[in-house]
């Protein structure tokens, strides 16, 4: 198994915008994510490497545990791609941290 995401659950506030997620991708596989907006898409998207904290549950990259505070997210983010429908900065992340996060 390639990406594990195991009973995610994300909270902005008091709004949760996912719910006890869990998908299996596999070597080869070719995942979709689609919804309507504010489902939650991207932000699931961004729980797998890193770019989003995720309040409970568990997501694991190739056996490496994304929440774990001890794993080096920028190494793991160089091993993870995604592409997304329209591309927006984070707003979490400065220009320079936005441009070079890739």
């Amino acid at each position: 198994m390639v990406v594990e995401i195991d009973s995610v659950s994300k909270w902005y506030g008091d709004f949760q915008v996912l719910t006890d997620c869990t998908a299996h991708v596999h070597r080869g596989d070719v995942v979709v994510v689609c919804g309507p907006s504010g489902s939650g898409k991207s932000t699931l998207i961004k729980t797998v490497n890193g770019l989003e904290p995720f309040q409970k549950g568990q997501i694991m990259v190739n056996d490496i545990s994304v929440g774990d505070s001890k794993t080096n997210l920028p190494k793991l983010r160089s091993r993870v791609g995604m592409v997304f429908q329209h591309f927006e900065l984070f707003p979490h992340l400065t220009i320079i941290d936005n441009l070079t996060v890739a």
